[in-house]
């Protein structure tokens, strides 16, 4: 018998191979198998038996040296899901399988597997008394497939959410629940654990042991009734019983995997699961993306709302604009600093969010700090420096533009590379305030377990901390933890102007998050620091109404054919020849419009500023209205073999435009 195999490369095809006569009663599709590759010994994945190949006259087929696996240990959904996954984001088949049929899933995991008593104990679950929008959500879960719950902080979304993954785990269902980050969701997973109890709680992120791992892994494939709290990769894990999946913060771009393949999108991923399952999913957030919203714009989902915070909950916190800078400092407007001040002396907490690292710049006047922005569209420019050439960019459209620049507010003709990542300022915080309790929460805070971000929880709930400084992954971590009363937003003009087409989207929603978690307490304070108050209708954030600023941002998607109203695709190129870089890009361009201008348009290139002088790289956005050409045109880039001298990346629905 012959058999068909994938193998985690970067081709998207099946090799045909000869099954040995003593192997072919243990043969079933799914199975990983050792196979001769070139001359190595690939593991790869069955995906078709009996096959019968034309082969020319004198060619044998090569034969499967062994198979590894007793018993596929994935379900009925496994082709359907890596199809899906494979179709949508560019990813080839054996990539797919990699990911979904891990060598720690295996049956050596289950024969070692012991059960621990503990998941035998009766569940408890504090009963409490629901709102009417509760119920609702409660019931609208109950007979719908795929939900939303939406609308204001601390306004009973997470209590009804967990209410229902309750009655799947009493009844012997499995529950997944999908968080952005562990560190931020630390207070939501002290939730989970005191209502269900710790021993009910499997973890799964790239922090959990490996012994863990190996026991949260058989306890999923034997399906025994838990719930799984993990990261986007959760999402691929081969559960036997998956009822239901919460998704928090579904907003979030930390739910896009495009750091390594296979690429996915966390919540595209759920939901085909529970379309190919009969599973239910929740999307919940205080401000949903475009995405979730057209969603339930297609009545696709049924969605919830919740208008209104629990009435402890229910307090209104002040919108203050101010300047970005001051007199005492280059990041920090003088009111900001006389508000930090005064709320240290009245023993409060402050929350200041720059949502950029270390000492990263901008170009900016000198006079006036306003930036350098693109003519074309507007967004900030970037500079590009190097022994041949210096010029500004916009990462946005790919608009280059000279280096000599006037300012439109003060008319000042010197502009310079500014610094203010959250590494700067927090030095800038010590100086005024050489005697605060400061912490710094980003990814570089995090590396290892000694580092100050992982204690800033604790320095909050211990009244051990004055000024928490973040990027947005300080936000939910650091409004759970303590009695943070003042935030600050120290700069609105680079969020709203970055070359991201969902930073006005992003923007919107730190600003509403960061608001609604204020509402817990009297008299709190929002500071926005900002070079214009009209860069953004702040009056929709002070009366609450996140809703209207979706609508008028799918208007603006709509009219420059973005997503979620369309298709788009990232080919990103990378070389050590930027001559090289620009021929093969130029190249690439022509042949997208030759043969598929008739569907899709083809912009930029645009240049990327990496840290590397030996690496160049660019990029073209593809956008399309025609999803299923789209997917043809996908699969035709995965099986096109780049040039030696070129590395090329396909990301579809991209999320990172740095």
């Amino acid at each position: 018998m012959n058999i068909s195999v994938s193998l985690p490369i970067a081709l998207n095809k099946s090799f045909d191979y000869a099954l040995p006569k003593e192997l072919e009663n243990k043969a079933a599709l799914g199975l990983r198998v050792k196979v001769p590759f070139g001359r190595a010994v690939q593991t790869g994945y069955i995906t078709a038996l009996d096959t019968k190949p034309e082969l020319p006259s004198g060619v044998e087929l090569k034969s499967v040296l062994s198979i590894e696996d007793e018993r596929v240990l994935f379900g009925k959904e496994l082709f359907p899901l890596a199809h899906f996954i494979e179709q949508n984001y560019a990813n080839t088949l054996g990539e797919t399988l990699n990911v979904l049929l891990p060598a720690i899933f295996n049956q050596k995991l289950l024969d070692s597997y012991k059960p621990s008593p503990e998941k035998d104990l009766p569940l408890f679950y504090p009963a409490g008394t629901y709102s009417q929008e509760q119920k609702e959500a409660i019931k609208n879960a109950r007979q719908n497939q795929i939900n939303l719950f939406y609308g204001a902080n601390l306004s009973g979304k997470t209590e009804a959410a967990l209410s229902l993954a309750y009655n799947v785990l009493n009844q012997g269902g499995q529950v997944l629940v999908l968080v952005p980050d562990i560190i931020s969701s630390a207070n939501l997973i002290e939730v989970i654990n005191k209502k269900f109890g710790a021993h009910h709680i499997l973890m799964w992120h790239s922090k959990v042991s490996l012994s863990k791992r190996k026991t949260a892994a058989a306890e999923i494939i034997l399906g025994k009734p838990c719930i799984v709290v993990g990261t986007r990769s959760a999402c691929l894990l081969p559960f036997k019983n998956l009822c239901l999946t919460l998704i928090f913060h579904e907003e979030s771009k930390d739910f896009k995997q495009e750091d390594s393949k296979p690429y996915y999108h966390t919540r595209e991923v759920a939901i085909e699961r529970a379309n190919l399952t009969g599973g239910k999913v929740i999307l919940i957030s205080a401000t949903p993306s475009l995405e979730a919203l057209k969603l339930k714009e297609e009545n696709k989902l049924k969605a919830s709302f919740f208008p209104h915070p629990l009435p402890q909950f229910n307090n209104e916190t002040q919108i203050i604009t101010v300047p970005k800078t001051g007199k005492k400092s280059k990041l920090i407007s003088d009111e900001l600093i006389k508000l930090l001040h005064d709320n240290m002396l009245h023993g409060g907490q402050s929350l200041l969010i720059l949502n950029r690292l270390g000492y990263s710049g901008v170009y900016a006047c000198l006079n006036c700090r306003a930036y350098a922005k693109c003519k074309k569209c507007g967004a900030v420019l970037s500079r590009i420096k190097n022994h041949k050439e210096d010029y500004l960019i916009c990462r946005k459209c790919g608009a280059k533009e000279s280096i000599k620049q006037i300012c439109p507010l003060c008319k000042n003709e010197i502009f310079r590379s500014l610094g203010g990542g959250t590494q700067a300022a927090t030095e800038e915080i010590y100086k005024i305030f050489p005697q605060a309790r400061v912490y710094r929460l980003d990814s570089q805070t995090l590396k290892t377990k000694k580092d100050e971000g992982h204690f800033v929880e604790e320095a909050l709930k211990d009244n051990q901390a004055d000024i928490i400084i973040g990027t947005n992954l300080a936000l939910n971590a650091g409004l759970c933890g303590g009695k943070i009363n003042l935030a600050a937003l120290l700069d609105a003009d680079l969020e709203l102007n970055s070359a991201d087409f969902r930073a006005a989207e992003r923007f919107a929603q730190t600003l509403f998050n960061l608001k609604g978690r204020l509402n817990r307490y009297r008299n709190a304070k929002l500071i926005v620091q900002t070079s214009k108050d009209d860069l953004f209708d702040y009056n929709i954030l002070k009366e609450n109404k996140y809703l209207e600023f979706a609508s008028n941002e799918a208007m603006f998607r709509k009219d420059f054919h973005f997503p979620p109203y369309t298709k788009l695709v990232k080919l990103l190129f990378t070389s050590k020849s930027e001559k090289d870089l620009n021929t093969f890009g130029e190249m690439a361009a022509k042949a997208v419009r030759e043969s598929y201008g008739a569907f899709m348009r083809i912009e930029g290139p645009v240049k990327c500023g990496i840290h590397s002088n030996e690496l160049y790289q660019q990029y073209y956005l593809i956008k399309s209205t025609d999803g299923e050409m789209l997917k043809g045109f996908l699969r035709t880039l995965a099986n096109t073999k780049a040039p030696k001298k070129l590395q090329v990346k396909i990301l579809a629905e991209p999320y990172n435009f740095i």
